[in-house]
């Protein structure tokens, strides 16, 4: 019997890649590191982002979402112990501060150099910090990642049944094995998935999830079996790419 798919990397589609990897590295500290399908950052729980020159013209995501533009797809969360200075960090490093804002004083949206939305969350004592702490963990590690979506409770249990993460955390949420909080968000606006393979014009990807496994066929039937689907053209891409029940495409290697 095939093991549970185990969270592999993310990518990160860029027109610049060394610019939007230089401000997560200089938010973070974390390692980087330059191979051949991109640059790398590992983060201190040992998940590998690459981020990775989009084959096709980037167009970045308006945010807050409006109805016929680029629409984001998903978004990285970081909590940080003080606000201020981690905002003047990302700022030096070429992030701006994004014009509307929803979350409190503490909590602050801000845009990479690629137009992503990212967010700061200030660390407070509470039952999610505890949480991680029972498993080991000294706080909640970053980043989060948060997956927009029009059905949270299906897109969820996909996931869950797919890789066996920890589903204890939240019920809007998920607990990859490396400790990584998967937030599976409910959309405020109308949902337009991405197209795959991509194509200039069409809602793009932005970000893809890869999953390892040790029996590639075993695991590409059970997510096809739990509501993947397979795209009509494979693309060029290592590994099975698949269609999650939102379109989002996700790999499986």
């Amino acid at each position: 019997m095939a093991a549970p798919l185990r969270l592999g990397t993310l990518e990160i589609d860029c027109a610049d890649p060394l610019s939007t990897a230089t401000l997560y590295a200089t938010l973070t500290g974390w390692f980087q590191l330059e191979m051949p399908q991109g640059l790398i950052l590992t983060t201190d729980n040992l998940i590998m982002i690459v981020f990775k020159q989009s084959e096709i013209l980037h167009r970045p995501p308006v945010w807050p979402e409006e109805p016929g533009e680029e629409q984001k797809q998903m978004h990285l969360d970081f909590t940080v112990d003080e606000l201020a200075p981690a905002v003047e960090q990302a700022l030096q490093a070429g992030a701006k501060i994004a014009a509307m804002q929803y979350g409190g004083e503490n909590f602050l949206t801000m845009i990479d150099p690629e137009g992503q939305p990212f967010c700061l969350c200030k660390r407070s004592e509470s039952s999610f910090e505890r949480y991680f702490r029972e498993r080991g963990y000294t706080a909640i590690p970053n980043p989060s990642l948060n997956i927009d979506c029009t059905e949270v409770a299906s897109l969820r249990s996909f996931y869950a049944e797919l890789t066996s993460w920890d589903q204890g955390f939240h019920e809007t949420a998920l607990v990859t094995e490396q400790g990584m909080v998967v937030h599976f968000m409910l959309c405020d606006f109308e949902y337009r998935p991405p197209v795959w393979p991509e194509h200039e014009g069409a809602q793009q990807k932005h970000m893809l999830l890869t999953l390892h496994t040790n029996d590639l066929q075993q695991a590409v039937e059970k997510a096809v079996h739990l509501g993947a689907t397979r795209p009509s053209l494979l693309g060029d891409t290592p590994g099975i790419c698949l269609l999650d029940p939102q379109g989002h495409p996700f790999r499986i290697v």
